[in-house]
């Protein structure tokens, strides 16, 4: 069992100010909106649950440490699920409904969530091969292969390729990758068909989507219709990544195209890390020297 996604000692419950339950618990102690003691009764809560979860689960006489292990990041990450969904992401609203002590209610409405996830990232994972996307997505490959192996009601991933074997998958985080991929995806459709086909004939292999996206933000700074650019034009592009004063006009540029381009419809938080992405992208170009750079894109045939 991979060990890295359930570190959580059952023994104590440690706040993670990374998760929404945990920020919740902690601004709710803060200021009051939950007693001092509100840590405690969810981490008895959680060794409540972790404890039946693993009765019912073991494969022994006794309860394995997996088993254990399996049940309190599962709890932690449904709380966690459900507490967004019963608030609706509002850390006022949450700390009312810590306040109830219902535990158990939060966590099945975010097992339900979770399932319905993972269901959804299965089923699009055995299209991935067949989209014509793909062949631009390839450092979504592995994450792909994941969802493909695992069972939604267990959240449990038998990929066979996996060195540490069963693993346990993560639908908060992994979720969130999954929006990722589907933002590319829609970006790519939106893209004209006849330049992207141009585009991976001359690239003539499958590539990660950072290969795309060097081309894609030459053509957008450029306002070139093609995603294939020749020497010149490399150049030029070059030209005003690095000159003085131009740097922040063109990502400016760049950005606000992405972003139109991906619709009122795509999700905000995968569009933010996206556009995030871009800029990072952008900048590393700026550290490359000039030779350097030019031999990073797919360019025109010879």
């Amino acid at each position: 069992m991979n060990p890295g996604l359930s570190t959580a000692d059952i023994g104590r419950f440690v706040i993670d100010e990374k998760s929404f339950l945990g920020q919740t618990l902690k601004l709710g102690i803060e200021f009051n909106l939950l007693p001092e003691n509100a840590a405690d009764a969810l981490r008895m809560y959680l060794q409540t649950h972790t404890m039946i979860f693993g009765q019912k689960n073991r494969t022994g006489i006794a309860i394995g440490r997996e088993e254990l292990e399996q049940g309190v990041f599962q709890a932690m990450a449904c709380l966690d699920l459900g507490l967004v969904d019963q608030s609706d992401g509002d850390a006022n609203r949450g700390a009312e409904l810590l306040a109830t002590g219902d535990f158990e209610s939060v966590r099945k409405r975010g097992w339900e969530i979770a399932f319905f996830q993972l269901e959804e990232m299965q089923q699009e994972a055995r299209l991935f091969p067949k989209r014509r996307e793909s062949a631009f997505l390839q450092d979504y490959a592995a994450p792909v292969r994941r969802w493909t192996h695992t069972a939604p009601q267990t959240w449990l991933c038998t990929d066979p390729e996996e060195e540490d074997g069963q693993t346990i998958a993560d639908p908060v985080s992994e979720y969130g990758t999954y929006r990722d991929l589907m933002l590319k995806i829609d970006l790519l459709r939106s893209l004209p068909g006849d330049a992207l086909k141009r585009f991976g004939s001359a690239a003539g292999t499958r590539l990660p989507f950072t290969d795309l996206l060097r081309n894609l933000v030459l053509s957008l700074s450029l306002e070139l219709e093609a995603l294939l650019p020749d020497p010149a034009q490399i150049t030029a592009f070059t030209g005003l990544l690095t000159a003085e004063g131009q740097y922040a006009q063109v990502e400016s540029m760049v950005t606000s195209q992405l972003s139109e381009q991906l619709g009122s419809d795509a999700d905000e938080e995968a569009r933010g890390r996206f556009l995030a992405e871009v800029r990072e992208e952008m900048q590393d170009m700026v550290l490359l020297s000039s030779e350097t750079l030019e031999d990073t894109f797919v360019r025109l045939p010879c």
